[in-house]
């Protein structure tokens, strides 16, 4: 999403385990790591293929941090 773009804020309730999931995620990222925020972000424009314009394959192991393949 470019800066000019307008953005919408959404709440989104997390557990403990899902957080524990962000975080690893965000851990196995080389320096500068993304923030909590960027890395659901990242997560979900993986998951639906915003990128590439069209839907990309499940993320089976979201909730226990593997990464996007």
């Amino acid at each position: 999403m470019s800066e000019s773009e307008p953005k919408t804020v959404l709440l989104i309730e997390f557990g403990p385990t899902q957080i524990e999931a962000i975080d690893a995620w965000v851990e196995r990222h080389p320096d500068p790591k993304p923030t909590r925020e960027e890395a659901v972000c990242l997560l979900i424009i993986g998951r639906l293929g915003a990128e590439e314009g069209h839907p990309s394959t499940p993320i089976p192991g979201f909730v226990t941090g593997r990464d996007i393949v």
